[in-house]
């Protein structure tokens, strides 16, 4: 019968996994589960035609509004927003990217997104454009310092120059 002598190797091993261990579980941060609305509209929109095929156009808007928190984690209720993105539509659909920033009482977040257009038309012929973006939250002041998450935003353009839009997502705090 052999009887296990443990090695004096491999309590330090131990104590090593024993500590990390204890320092990544301590570290870890809870996620916050967010959601909301909003409603934007363009205050600057340049376009530029791109004649290699009908109805290309590359889109540079400003939009501004109002962001309502609307999950169980309250998360920049009523606050402004403020976004630039860049477009390449044909015909109202295509690829876009961008800059967002939420402000609230001094405190801002801000984040980057990218997504894609889709315009399809009524049975009244009317253009229907939604929008789909995934959102990376990359930094933030005041309480969102060391702020890090993702959201996902599907959005609608009501008019001509109002879009809505129905964001969930969640985020954390970096200590």
């Amino acid at each position: 019968m052999h009887i296990f002598k443990p090695k004096p190797w491999m309590g330090l091993l131990f104590g090593f996994v024993l500590i990390f261990g204890l320092c990544t579980s301590s570290t870890a941060q809870e996620k916050m589960k967010i959601s909301g609305k909003g409603t934007y509209a363009y205050t600057e929109r340049p376009a530029l035609t791109f004649d290699d095929v009908e109805g290309h156009l590359i889109l540079i808007s400003k939009w501004e509004g109002m962001n309502w928190s609307t999950g169980e984690n309250k998360f920049m209720d009523r606050a402004e927003v403020s976004f630039i993105s860049y477009a390449d539509y044909i015909k109202g659909s295509g690829p876009f990217w961008g800059y967002i920033k939420m402000s609230q009482n001094g405190d801002v977040v801000y984040s980057k997104f990218k997504g894609k257009s889709t315009t399809t038309l009524s049975p009244k012929g009317k253009p229907i454009m939604i929008l789909e973006a995934e959102i990376e939250i990359i930094r933030g002041t005041g309480q969102y310092l060391g702020i890090q998450g993702s959201m996902k935003s599907k959005n609608q353009m009501i008019s001509n120059t109002i879009q809505m839009s129905e964001w969930e997502g969640e985020y954390f705090i970096k200590k």
